[in-house]
């Protein structure tokens, strides 16, 4: 983390029940990244200030790279972050995983990932997202930030920072599946997709070409989810 603090409170006016009242509100606080990949270009973030080291690392990886490359960090001064690029040489994927999940599994997934304590219970400003491993049992990385898009740069980022397989893991998010979204999930190799929110037809039409599983409005409160496409048939009884 950086210094910067997450939130700062701010004085302002609310008005509720016919009336006006002075408070004090927190609001999140967003820092400016560059990131220079050699021969690819520049590019500025507007982030959380969390690991900005991370978010530029799978940023590059998912919007700057094309598949069979991968960024390296070369240099870094402050918010300011040069990368140079290499082959990617990791070996492929298991196409056994993830391994399906029975619908209560998946239910009680949904309420662990939503139930742990994060930055969204003090200002409702963050969007939340996490990759599940089947094959243990656990999530095995989180990420948080202000920009739903940021959360999947940074679970790419922690992909290449600890030499996760993120095609073998299951991807939970907290917020609406978007074509944007669908797309950078596809990009990082993603097979199976589960949002507690939304889906687009977009989304929806890039996932069905891809041949990937995408489960939207998983509501363990209401036991419910919605099963868009999954023709791998990874999601059962």
């Amino acid at each position: 983390m950086l210094d910067a603090p997450l939130t700062r409170s701010v004085p302002c006016r609310r008005y509720r029940n016919g009336r006006f009242s002075d408070i004090t509100d927190d609001v999140a606080t967003e820092i400016r990244v560059t990131l220079t990949v050699a021969g690819v270009g520049k590019k500025t973030l507007y982030a959380a200030p969390l690991d900005p080291e991370v978010l530029v690392l799978g940023h590059a990886a998912l919007d700057m790279l094309p598949a069979g490359q991968l960024p390296v960090m070369t240099a870094a001064e402050g918010l300011f972050f040069d990368l140079d690029v290499r082959p990617d040489t990791r070996p492929a994927p298991d196409t056994a995983l993830p391994r399906g999940l029975p619908a209560a599994e998946l239910l009680g997934l949904m309420r662990r990932f939503i139930a742990e304590p994060g930055l969204w219970n003090d200002t409702g400003c963050f969007h939340r997202a996490a990759l599940y491993d089947t094959g243990i049992g656990e999530f095995v990385v989180r990420a948080e930030d202000i920009g739903r898009h940021n959360c999947l740069d940074r679970l790419a980022g922690y992909g290449l920072r600890l030499g996760l397989c993120l095609p073998e893991l299951v991807l939970f998010l907290s917020c609406r599946v978007t074509a944007s979204m669908m797309h950078k999930a596809l990009r990082a190799g993603i097979r199976m997709v589960v949002s507690r929110s939304a889906v687009t037809g977009a989304a929806l039409t890039a996932a069905q070409e891809a041949g990937i599983t995408l489960v939207g409005f998983a509501r363990d409160a209401e036991e419910r989810f919605t099963v868009f496409t999954d023709p791998s048939g990874r999601v059962g009884m």
